[in-house]
């Protein structure tokens, strides 16, 4: 019985620390997700800067479901389309305040603003604002966007 009690001590203290190990990976499973998620973020928009619709296309699921600065609803193929049907010139865009909440292994929604500048198709300088959200899967070891919600951002008075 001497014996036992020590052995059944260690044993619990070991259960004890397991959850505390477990979240530390998760922590830095966590980290990692949401480096890569702003990483291909910023490619998103680098890719719209230069028009570039097959790098926007890789990024999205086959089954996406978004919704336009207008409040339309699109799918991968309309996305892609409206992309390469833009009148605009960009000269510039850029992301900012990108937040990741990574809901599990393979879930997550990062939400942030992109500022883009550039000249409309009457050659007028334009800046717009848009706050958006995409919701991120990673699917056969490859994340995906399967969806989105952007909306221009209101001018500040």
């Amino acid at each position: 019985m001497k014996l036992l009690t020590p052995l059944l001590a260690i044993t619990l203290l070991g259960l004890a620390a397991m959850p505390c190990m477990h979240a530390q990976e998760n922590a830095a499973d966590s980290s990692a997700v949401q480096a890569n998620l702003k990483q291909m973020e910023d490619a998103w928009v680098k890719a719209l800067l230069n028009k570039d619709s097959a790098a926007v296309g890789n990024m999205i699921a086959d089954d996406f479901a978004g919704f336009n600065p207008d409040g339309k609803h699109v799918t991968k193929s309309q996305l892609l389309d409206e992309m390469k049907k833009d009148p605009n010139t960009l000269s510039s865009a850029t992301n900012d305040n990108m937040d990741v909440h990574v809901y599990g292994p393979n879930l997550a929604t990062v939400s942030g603003t992109t500022t883009e500048k550039g000249k409309d198709k009457a050659g007028k300088q334009v800046t717009r604002t848009y706050v958006w959200v995409d919701t991120w899967m990673e699917r056969n070891g490859k994340w995906e966007c399967i969806a989105e919600g952007v909306m221009e951002s209101r001018k500040k008075k």
